[in-house]
């Protein structure tokens, strides 16, 4: 897998699947993005912050990256070694 985008994709599905027991697409949009922030490759930049303080989707966004939050480094160095493959 050479793009960092679907490396980011299917590190954020791996996950979520070890989370949640039914993956929303929108979730696995939230962690996608936020996985590619962090290796600062997100297509809007501080896409976190930005979308944890947005009107709509706030809520799902803190949810969504607060599991996430304890693993990040790990899931962006998973996300790194699966582009590199």
């Amino acid at each position: 897998m050479t793009d960092l985008r679907q490396a980011a994709d299917s590190t954020a599905r791996e996950f979520l699947a070890g989370v949640y027991r039914n993956v929303r697409e929108f979730d696995v949009t939230l962690a996608r993005n936020a996985i590619l922030d962090c290796l600062f490759s997100a297509e809007e930049p501080d896409f976190i912050r930005d979308v944890a303080q947005h009107r709509f989707y706030a809520s799902d966004a803190r949810r969504v990256i607060g599991r996430m939050q304890p693993h990040m480094v790990e899931l962006a160095g998973r996300t790194l070694t699966k582009a590199a493959a």
